[in-house]
C-alpha cells in the first residue's frame, strides 16, 4: 500500500519503539527462571510450562500492551502534527485516506509484532525452565496471543480517534494512559457499563478457550467489529478535516 512502508519505517526507527520491542522479549525470559527459583524455594507450583505463556499474556493485555499501543498512536498521529512533518507528506500525491490507513495498519502490525515477540519468548522460557510443556499448550498459547490482537486493536482505534484532538505527542500519551486507567476502573466498579467498552474483552482469549464458538463469543465479536468500524470511520472523518 502506498505510504505504508514510510509509516512503518517512521515508527520502527524510533529508539523508544525498538527498546520496547526488546524489553517485551526480555521480560518473559527473565520471569521464567525467577518463577522456577521461587517455586523450588517455597515448594509450590503456581505456573507450569503450559500456563506460563497465558499468565504472561494476561499481564501484557491488561497493563503493558495498551500503554505501548497508546505510545505508538500518539507518535504516529499527534507526534507528526507537533513536529509539523505531516504537512510535507500531504504535498505528495497521496490521499488522506491512504495516509490514515497506512498509519492505522502500521499500528496494527506493531501491536501484532509485540504479541508475537512476547508469545515466542514466553514459550521458550516456559519450555526451558518450567515443567509440563506440551504441544497442546503451545498451540493454545499461540492461538490466545493471536486472538488478543482483536480487542486491543479495537482499543487502539479509540486512541486513534481521540488523540487527533490533541496536538502534542506527550499530552496525547498522557491522555491515553489516563483514559485507559479510567476504563479499567469502570470495568471493576460498573460491570454493566463495562460491557459497552473494548476493555471488557481484555480476557477475550479466555472466552474462546472456555466457550469456543458460542453465542456469547459471537455477540462480543460483532460488538468489537462494530466498535472498530465506528471509530475507524470517526477517526478518518476527523483526520480528513484537520488543518496541518
Amino acid at each position: 500500500m502506498l505510504n505504508l512502508r514510510n509509516e512503518w519505517m517512521k515508527l520502527t526507527r524510533r529508539r523508544s519503539a525498538i527498546t520496547l520491542l526488546v524489553i517485551s522479549g526480555v521480560l518473559p525470559l527473565i520471569a521464567g527462571p525467577v518463577i522456577k527459583i521461587l517455586q523450588n524455594k517455597f515448594s509450590f507450583t503456581a505456573f507450569d510450562g503450559e500456563s506460563f505463556p497465558l499468565a504472561m499474556l494476561s499481564l501484557a493485555v491488561s497493563f503493558y500492551l495498551p500503554l505501548l499501543l497508546a505510545l505508538a498512536v500518539s507518535e504516529l498521529f499527534s507526534g507528526e502534527q507537533e513536529q509539523k512533518t505531516l504537512a510535507f507528506l500531504l504535498v505528495r500525491p497521496i490521499s488522506r485516506m491512504n495516509i490514515f490507513k497506512s498509519k492505522m495498519i502500521s499500528t496494527g502490525i506493531y501491536l501484532l509484532l509485540l504479541l508475537l515477540i512476547i508469545c515466542i519468548t514466553s514459550l521458550l522460557s516456559g519450555a526451558i525452565w518450567l515443567e509440563n510443556f506440551t504441544m497442546q499448550g503451545l498451540m493454545l498459547a499461540v492461538a490466545s496471543f493471536l486472538l488478543s490482537w482483536f480487542p486491543l486493536m479495537a482499543l487502539g482505534l479509540l486512541f486513534i480517534f481521540l488523540v487527533q484532538w490533541i496536538g502534542s505527542s506527550s499530552r496525547a500519551l498522557t491522555f491515553s494512559i489516563i483514559l485507559y486507567l479510567a476504563l479499567m476502573v469502570v470495568n471493576f466498579l460498573f460491570p454493566g457499563l463495562a460491557r459497552w467498552l473494548p476493555t471488557y474483552d481484555s480476557n477475550w482469549y479466555q472466552r474462546w478457550i472456555n466457550s469456543g464458538l458460542s453465542v456469547l463469543v459471537m455477540g462480543r465479536t460483532l460488538f468489537l467489529l462494530s466498535w472498530s468500524v465506528l471509530f475507524y470511520t470517526l477517526g478518518y472523518y476527523k483526520f480528513s478535516r484537520k488543518e496541518f
